[in-house]
């Protein structure tokens, strides 16, 4: 595989029925100069068997153990940057499907300022995500902060009718899909390995923020997703549980002293 100044980066868990759809995308991409990177967190389906088989050409990490997203993200950036070097990293949720302009118009997007540090687009539902009548809604255009317990997607099961079409500096940008700088990175770090798999880009998007990076939407590509199938797949997750425990963890690691005892408060002895 060439060397690329995008490298795209796609932890699988499990995905046989959404790998196929998603790596055909991202290889059909008009973008010129990028390479694909799937890091597989111990699959025990036929994930493996298929990207090896239809995608050849595709660099497939095996792990001998679940590292989950952040550590299988993690791992990937810092393979890419190892092996490929490259200016940008595309962190891609496997159940997901792209347009061929998605890396064309994130490089534009990033581009657009010397201190943006990630680029995000339009996430739609796709069918197979949750209930039926929510195909073709919006997932999420950009993520909304409060700075306290609270981040949510713009546009979340709205109809979409064109509201959120052009490029805005957001707070942050959905997880399924973020073009990443690499130069913030280095000096930020990666993901936060506390947090294994919800709010991750949360926790990253404070730390980008308090050192002056800034994240942008456009409304220019889309993408559409299967929202929670990878959670949904694993019986075992307890996403309420997980969410609480996340939200400790930023708190802890980011609020000031009266507000982490705030926070801790609400979180486990307000809540019901």
């Amino acid at each position: 595989m060439q060397q690329g100044n995008i490298t795209v980066v796609i932890v699988t868990w499990n995905n046989e029925t959404d790998i196929v759809d998603c790596l055909q995308s991202v290889q059909d991409q008009a973008y010129p100069d990028f390479n694909i990177l799937v890091v597989d967190n111990n699959s025990t389906d036929k994930t493996v068997v298929l990207v090896q088989k239809h995608f050849p050409q595709v660099d497939l990490q095996i792990m001998s153990k679940n590292l989950y997203l952040t550590g299988g993200n993690n791992f990937g950036i810092s393979y890419a940057i190892e092996h490929y070097n490259p200016e940008y990293v595309l962190v891609l949720n496997p159940d997901t499907i792209v347009k061929p302009d998605l890396l064309s118009v994130l490089r534009a997007a990033i581009d657009s300022g010397a201190k943006i540090g990630a680029a995000g687009p339009k996430v739609k539902f796709l069918l197979g995500s949750g209930q039926s009548q929510d195909y073709g809604k919006i997932n999420s255009a950009g993520l909304i902060y409060d700075g306290f317990l609270q981040a949510y997607d713009r546009g979340f099961l709205e109809t979409d009718k064109g509201q959120f079409a052009g490029d805005e500096e957001v707070f942050g940008v959905t997880g399924a899909c973020i073009l990443l700088r690499v130069q913030m990175l280095n000096e930020i770090g990666l993901y936060w390995r506390a947090i294994k798999l919800h709010l991750d880009e949360v926790e990253l998007f404070i730390r980008a923020q308090k050192a002056g990076w800034k994240a942008i939407y456009t409304g220019k590509t889309s993408i559409d997703h299967k929202w929670m199938r990878s959670t949904d797949q694993n019986k075992l997750y307890n996403l309420e549980s997980a969410k609480k425990k996340a939200w400790a963890r930023i708190a802890l690691r980011h609020y000031p002293l009266k507000r982490k005892f705030a926070a801790l408060k609400q979180l486990f002895l307000t809540s019901k």
